[in-house]
């Protein structure tokens, strides 16, 4: 805390602080660039998330064969024999089935009584169950060998019988004797077995040759369904394109590089408010919060105007996504539309979906139109893939932005912009240094002057007195 001026009368605190305006005003200007730069290198960052977003996870997901060649089936025919599950996007042909048996699981009843059992013991399936003398009533027995995963059964007991059933949970094998049994029950001393209903395997019929197996539930050429009861006729299982669900696949896809495409275009086109610089502390104390936002919104305005790296990126796209508004080749010069188109000139390469084309294109050439999305070697999902990552790898070496991630913590501070600052925050301190030592040379004057003047005065006062 200075003191100063008590003797001359002056404010020299003012008088620093208006010396030192003139010599701050270089720093204040190296500051203001280096906010610019920092804010420029935070648009960018926010630029590369939403380009990892569109190239990782959305892009990616359009490009998955169960996505953009989606497949369905039609089932006709006894329609309660089974029910179909899902189709996989390699799936074709018909399926004739007839349903021969339905799986079902091993049961054996023991009468167990409603009294208390005493101790029991007894494996079920290898898996040993024991209970006491003193918790051994057919509730308590149905209870442990629900509680055990290892047994694979289940058990339900009913009172007013005094019966105790127990099932597989597992469908199909042989009979509870039986090596291939889902149920063998071995060490039963003290429970009297009344009925024992055999496993039994699934046996169906597709396209004329039998397949049977333990399980109801079968794959067979892509197509996952569940037998469910014996057939009264056979049932056909037709794979057919998924239209519907590929058309809300390219509406996704256009929707999210519509919404790339805007804000990029967005950024490029802002205007750059040159009049307006970041904010030092003394001019933004000097604003109130809203003029001290409006003119920082002001300031930051056009930080990637026309930049070259994601001009690039947007010509790149519009590039890739003519592949689309070209259409299909149907031999010489004739060409099938699916439906996309550009819009208006201001709206710069935003894409529009008709969807009544689009529909009747992917019910004629359904395998061309989705080769066109998401051919493995040249398809637009892929080629955009492609033209994200090079836009990435880019960024990243401009702005530390990383390859496959949009979190912050990711960002790396090495980087063209990242060494740019760590110069210009080393410069900066370097004047501050030199800044700071001024201001203090500045106070140590003046305090000389306030000693001298001090002086004075005591021998003013000295020699009046002898007078």
């Amino acid at each position: 805390m200075r003191l100063s001026g008590l003797a001359s009368g002056l404010d020299v605190d003012a008088m620093v602080k208006e010396l030192m305006k003139a010599k701050r005003s270089s720093y204040d200007t190296m500051v203001k660039k280096r906010t610019q730069i920092e804010w420029k290198r935070e648009d960018y960052r926010t630029i590369s998330s939403k380009i990892v977003d569109f190239r990782n996870n959305k892009l990616s997901s359009f490009n998955l064969s169960n996505t953009i060649a989606a497949k369905t089936t039609e089932v006709s025919g006894d329609t309660n024999a089974l029910k179909v599950n899902s189709t996989t996007s390699s799936a074709s042909g018909t399926l004739s089935v007839n349903v021969t048996d339905v799986a079902t699981n091993a049961r054996t009843i023991y009468q167990v009584g409603n009294g208390n059992l005493g101790a029991v013991s007894f494996t079920i399936n290898g898996e040993q169950i024991t209970l006491d003398a003193a918790a051994s009533k057919g509730s308590d027995l149905a209870a442990a060998i629900n509680a055990n995963s290892k047994t694979k059964a289940t058990a339900v007991f009913n009172e007013q019988t005094g019966q105790i059933s127990i099932s597989a949970t597992e469908t199909g094998g042989g009979a509870v004797t039986a090596p291939t049994s889902k149920l063998i029950i071995t060490n039963t001393a003290g429970l009297t077995a009344t009925s024992s209903v055999p496993g039994k395997q699934a046996s169906i019929t597709i396209n004329g040759m039998t397949y049977t197996q333990d399980s109801n539930r079968f794959l067979v050429n892509g197509i996952d369904f569940t037998v469910k009861a014996q057939s009264a006729s056979d049932t056909t299982i037709a794979v057919v394109q998924d239209t519907s669900k590929i058309i809300d696949t390219i509406k996704s896809f256009v929707k999210e590089y519509n919404d790339l495409i805007g804000l990029i275009n967005g950024e490029l086109s802002e205007d750059k408010n040159r009049k307006f610089l970041p904010l030092t502390s003394d001019e933004r104390a000097a604003l109130s919060d809203k003029e001290a936002e409006q003119w920082e919104d002001k300031a930051r305005s056009g930080t990637l105007r026309n930049d070259s790296t994601l001009s690039k990126y947007v010509s790149d796209l519009r590039t890739i996504a003519t592949t689309l508004i070209n259409g299909i080749s149907t031999g010489g010069t004739d060409r099938l539309q699916i439906g996309i188109t550009t819009g208006s000139y201001g709206e710069k390469g935003k894409l529009v979906l008709d969807e009544d084309k689009l529909r009747k294109a992917l019910e004629s050439k359904p395998q061309e139109v989705t080769n066109l999305f998401a051919d493995g070697s040249n398809g637009v999902f892929k080629n955009m893939m492609d033209a994200s990552l090079t836009a990435l790898t880019s960024l990243s070496k401009i702005a530390g932005t990383s390859l496959t991630s949009s979190d912050s913590k990711s960002f790396l501070e090495s980087s063209i912009l990242g060494d740019q600052l760590r110069g210009m925050r080393d410069k900066e301190f370097n004047v501050l240094a030199r800044l700071n030592k001024l201001e203090t040379q500045y106070y140590k004057q003046f305090s000389a002057m306030e000693k001298a003047i001090n002086k004075f005065n005591s021998q003013s006062s000295s020699l009046n007195g002898l007078l």
